[in-house]
């Protein structure tokens, strides 16, 4: 198997059976990833994360596909807990490297639109792949984008065509394989006036680089999930960046739940008037984790909206970091950008950092933001116990209510509900309400 240290121009990834451009693409990749330094704690954004990203086993052998197929009665427990009840559009279940599962509506099918493998689209159908492949997350972004770029083996491709409304969400599955290192592509491009919600789970285990591209042609509307639920000796590394041309609207939400050490760079270029992006982040970090995040509201156009908010929470020795950017060009008028930072400690060992940024060069807009980092509240917390909560359910019940406000504007209930419950499994160490009678 190969490692990253392995990564050089005489390295191709021949086992893919890729198209020549897209192979190309990765030469390229792999030359600019050899010539780019690390990130260091010298650069602003990385500036609380650079010291774990060393912890990161890049040398761990890279995933490839073995082949794996499963049966929709053999999907992982995971996976069929999840999907109970939930009606979808299509599904696709990853299993290391390998798309192991793929299922889409018939009649979706019919009307042109594509979910499946990315690889496999970019072999069946470059018309599509092409012109979008590593224009929202480039190479040239910097040494893990490089990365990103040369290495990914394996990803999700969603493509609706003009004019396509689907209220039924796609579902994306990425299972992780303990001692590997996964790296992963997402593309999705909604055609003009196109509507749809893609969320993708990831799970499992070993270390993960995720790169996710979205665009919204005019008049398209998505509803996007990225949710990281790993085993606490993982490793999460997640860039995206949505391009939102003329009266597009996206609804983002970026969960971190798992993983030793997780960042998310999470950006929306707004390019036309009336594009909109809402982008809410729900994370918790607990013994020894750290979980960084960025964002970034690039507007470029005149008479668009931006709005951020993200919640986090940690307690033990974890770390939280939020780090955000409103950048606006000369030309982006009568923009509306918020960006909203709360985060929470439950005791003295926890630490967040929190650092909402403005870059305006525009003078008729309106901006604004604004962060806290606060201890839980004694006076609540007296309260429940005086009611016959223990310590702990009443500091579960307390995070959970900190939480609902970010989890209430999730446009998807099912997934809602989804997040309530692993915040609850994964995070609290005791059920909400597990006194007799409650």
């Amino acid at each position: 198997m190969m490692t990253v240290s392995a990564l050089d121009l005489e390295t191709p990834l021949s086992a893919l059976d890729e198209p020549a451009w897209l192979k190309e693409e990765r030469e390229a990749a792999r030359a600019l990833f050899a010539r780019l330094p690390w990130p260091t704690a010298k650069d602003e954004s990385w500036r609380y994360a650079a010291g774990r990203l060393k912890s990161v086993p890049f040398d761990w052998p890279l995933a490839l596909p073995r082949g794996k197929t499963l049966q929709k009665e053999e999907l992982p427990e995971a996976v069929r807990e999840r999907l109970k009840g939930a009606e979808y559009a299509g599904l696709l279940v990853f299993l290391g490297a390998d798309l192991a599962y793929a299922e889409l509506d018939g009649d979706l099918k019919e009307k042109g639109v594509l979910f499946t493998g990315l690889l496999e689209a970019a072999r069946r159908h470059p018309e599509r792949v092409r012109e979008s492949l590593y224009r929202a997350v480039p190479a040239k972004d910097g040494k893990l984008p490089a990365l990103m770029a040369a290495a990914w083996t394996h990803g999700a491709f969603l493509y609706l065509p003009k004019g396509l409304e689907e209220p039924r969400p796609f579902f994306a599955f990425f299972l992780h394989e303990e001692g590997t290192l996964s790296v992963g592509r997402t593309l999705a491009v909604l055609e003009e006036g196109a509507r749809a919600s893609y969320v993708e789970e990831h799970l499992g285990e070993g270390a993960h680089l995720a790169a996710s591209e979205l665009f919204l042609r005019p008049a398209a509307h998505l509803v996007h999930a990225h949710v990281q639920t790993q085993g606490e000796k993982s490793y999460h590394l997640y860039r995206q960046r949505a391009l939102l041309e003329k009266d597009t609207g996206l609804r983002d939400l970026t969960v971190n739940l798992g993983a030793d050490f997780a960042r998310a760079e999470v950006g929306s270029e707004l390019l036309g008037p009336g594009a909109d992006s809402e982008m809410l982040g729900v994370y918790f970090a607990a013994g020894r984790q750290h979980h960084d995040h960025d964002t970034l509201q690039h507007h470029k156009s005149p008479q668009a909206r931006s709005d951020v908010y993200y919640k986090g929470v940690a307690k033990d020795e974890g770390t939280i970091v939020y780090q955000g950017l409103i950048r606006l060009e000369p030309g982006a008028q009568k923009t509306d950008a918020y960006q909203t930072n709360r985060n929470l400690l439950l005791n003295r060992g926890a630490r967040a950092e929190s650092v909402p940024k403005l870059e305006i060069a525009a003078n008729d807009v309106r901006c604004s933001h604004g962060s806290s980092i606060a201890p839980i509240d004694e006076e609540e917390l007296f309260y429940l116990r005086t009611r016959g909560f223990s310590k702990e359910s009443a500091e579960n019940l307390l995070v959970a209510a900190f939480l609902e406000d970010v989890l209430g504007r999730i446009p998807l209930k099912d997934l809602a509900d989804h997040l309530a419950r692993v915040i609850e499994e994964k995070v609290f160490r005791e059920p909400l309400l597990a006194e007799k009678g409650r």
